[in-house]
């Protein structure tokens, strides 16, 4: 039987310039292989042309992956990796002269895979009836380590601040010290959702708890490209003074009785 994850999958993206002078954020969905590939690379704005970075590595990833005969996804994934490494670097002046995140999502007949480097992060909304949503991938940055020094009372929260936003690993075109991927796939079930963002979407996935994000629930039978809106809608209301580039690509798996199914 043919693949149907065109048939139960509804994606869709959107983004936001924030406060910045420039859009860093790349982010890419195509059909591939039976299934939908989702990128999202967040340009390194403390590198030069982190913009050019990840446009870069998201096209040479996609255009890979989509052609690439490899059957077994984790090193489908992984060969489309490195290939979008070794495409930055040959057009690098300087090694390691600028840089981005990478988080691709593959969907296929309700299985999830992913392979991220960096700290864009990647979470499912479960599509039980309780408010739920758990980040799937490793987060790069020293946002884990400083948060647990700080608790540990090891760091000051000064210096947990500061250390928050800096980058273990990320595709810059020379060896990548930290990669995430999905060895199993991750089933999925109707009414979850999956969401690749950009780390311009952190504060507001911290603060998911809090009463007035619980808004949200109302977008459960939302369509993805509802659900896009309203997370950006949400984003922009905090009027975050330094607020990065966000951007978000979500896949929200269909019920059975959507679409006359």
């Amino acid at each position: 039987m043919a693949p149907r994850t065109p048939d139960i999958l509804d994606c869709a993206s959107a983004q936001w310039i924030g406060k910045r002078r420039e859009q860093e954020d790349v982010v890419k969905s195509l059909p591939a292989a039976g299934g939908m590939l989702g990128i999202v690379c967040d340009g390194m704005g403390g590198h030069l042309r982190g913009d050019c970075a990840s446009c870069v590595v998201a096209q040479e990833f996609a255009a890979v992956f989509a052609e690439s005969g490899i059957e077994d996804i984790p090193e489908r994934l992984t060969a489309a990796l490195h290939a979008a490494n070794r495409a930055l670097a040959a057009i690098q002046k300087e090694p390691e002269e600028s840089g981005t995140t990478l988080l691709a999502v593959f969907i296929r007949d309700h299985f999830l895979w992913w392979i991220s480097v960096g700290d864009s992060p990647l979470y499912l909304w479960s599509g039980a009836d309780s408010f739920r949503m758990d980040r799937l991938n490793e987060d790069h940055s020293m946002r884990p380590i400083a948060d647990c020094l700080y608790r540990k009372g090891k760091m000051s929260l000064q210096g947990a601040l500061r250390q928050r936003c800096i980058l273990r690993s990320a595709v810059m075109g020379g060896p990548m010290e930290l990669v995430d991927i999905s060895a199993m796939p991750l089933l999925l079930h109707p009414g979850d959702a999956v969401l690749a963002c950009s780390d311009g979407l952190q504060v507001w996935s911290e603060l998911l708890r809090e009463p007035s994000f619980l808004a949200l629930q109302k977008a459960r039978d939302c369509s993805s490209r509802e659900l896009v809106g309203l997370i950006m809608e949400q984003v922009k209301d905090m009027l975050e003074p330094q607020q990065d580039n966000a951007s978000v690509w979500a896949a929200v798996m269909r019920k059975p009785c959507e679409g006359g199914k």
